[in-house]
């Protein structure tokens, strides 16, 4: 349910503590979410220069220790195709 993402983190492990680190993004998936498999959009600002990628599942729909992830779809685009003049800045509320 609640998934923690930190960019560029390349050093963060099982043992590392991870609210020693600010995450780039956090996200509360809701059931239908998973069920009708629909896209979560992210900050962009925080993913302009991604390398690599490190996801930590805080807690799942059910609650239980163990978490089962039957898919994970990343989308994106290479900076050459971006065209920032597009952009629009999104209040967050």
């Amino acid at each position: 349910k609640t998934v923690k993402l930190f960019s560029n983190r390349e050093h963060m492990g099982f043992s590392s503590n991870v609210n020693d680190f600010p995450p780039s993004d956090s996200v509360d998936l809701s059931s239908s979410h998973l069920l009708e498999s629909k896209p979560v959009t992210l900050k962009y600002v925080k993913f302009q220069n991604v390398r690599s990628l490190t996801m930590f599942i805080e807690d799942n729909q059910s609650g239980a220790d163990i978490t089962k992830i039957q898919k994970i779809a990343l989308y994106g685009t290479t900076v050459d195709t971006t065209n920032m003049k597009d952009l629009k800045k999104i209040e967050e509320h």
